[in-house]
């Protein structure tokens, strides 16, 4: 029996040897990957390994009154929705984010995460803001909304700063469809959140989409030019991002048809918006926003007259 019992000891060793070299090799290949392996098993405090997204930086939407009473709203306009559980690099890894053919090579996550960024520090400037992540579930291979998808990767990647309430002062839209969209349905979230409409507006997005959103989008909804500002933000040319590219893009599938059709109602934007919505969500803005409720539904011909939208009341 006794030498049966050593036998066993020897043979034991190197088979755990071989166990926790394989684990460790493990381990360095994700990290070599620039991914990170969460082993699962407790702390040396005593608590299971996991990742929290909801920092020490969080904190309660409207603690202290800060967003109901917020004046300005800052709109970041959302392009895409996460389709990973790691978003600590999302603001360099595609495999977080689900991209479009045309979106990948693009520098799209660190886009994303200059937008957030840019947001932020917007709403950090100003107290009496709403920063509102704008998006719908525009894609029919995951389930989530752009909005959110925004909060969620700024949250993991520690974004908010310290010191600041600006955790406080962030909603999400999850019903736009296009860029139209993000602006008319934002300005709803910010009169169900605060009880009124925000005095000014600023929108966060890329460069080349400044002209569709000052000279088309604003002057549609009949926002006043003097109350609202435009923050374009492109990755660097590094990560892929071809401007010139991206400006022919926007006028061909974007500016010419806004153009034509300023309320996204027919031809090509109403085609977009079909194949964005294919969860078929309809959004409740005309119920909780009844004031908005001509605007909701204008298609002209021509812009709406100013007498018919809130803000000009």
């Amino acid at each position: 029996m006794q030498r049966r019992r050593r036998t066993k000891q020897r043979h034991l060793s190197p088979f755990l040897a071989f166990c926790i070299g394989s684990l460790a090799g493990f381990y360095v290949f994700g990290l070599l990957l620039g991914r990170k392996v969460i082993i699962s098993g407790q702390s040396s405090s005593g608590e299971t390994g996991r990742k929290l997204w909801v920092g020490p930086n969080a904190m309660p939407f409207d603690k202290n009154s800060a967003a109901r009473n917020a004046k300005h709203l800052i709109v970041v306009a959302g392009h895409s929705t996460i389709i990973s559980g790691d978003l600590e690099d999302a603001g360099e890894d595609e495999s977080d984010w689900f991209l479009l053919e045309y979106q990948k090579g693009q520098g799209l996550p660190q886009a994303i995460k200059a937008h957030i960024s840019t947001g932020i520090n917007e709403a950090k400037r100003d107290p009496e803001s709403l920063l509102v992540f704008s998006g719908g579930e525009t894609r029919a291979m995951t389930v989530g909304s752009e909005g959110p998808s925004y909060v969620y990767a700024a949250d993991a990647m520690n974004m908010w700063p310290q010191g600041s309430n600006v955790r406080a002062r962030v909603a999400t839209e999850e019903y736009a469809l296009d860029s139209f969209q993000n602006l008319l349905f934002s300005i709803c979230r910010f009169k169900e959140l605060t009880g009124r409409f925000p005095t000014k507006i600023s929108v966060v997005s890329f460069t080349f989409k400044r002209r569709r959103f000052e000279t088309l989008h604003a002057p549609a909804i009949r926002w006043p030019a003097h109350r609202f500002s435009y923050l374009g933000v492109n990755p660097p040319p590094s990560t892929g991002f071809n401007l010139e590219k991206s400006m022919q893009g926007e006028l061909q599938n974007a500016a010419k048809p806004f153009e034509n059709d300023p309320y996204g109602c027919a031809g090509i934007l109403r085609k977009k918006r079909l194949e964005r919505n294919p969860f078929h969500r309809t959004a409740p803005y005309p119920l909780s926003c009844p004031e908005m409720q001509d605007i909701l539904s204008w298609c002209g011909p021509g812009f709406i007259p100013k007498t018919m939208v809130p803000w000009y009341v």
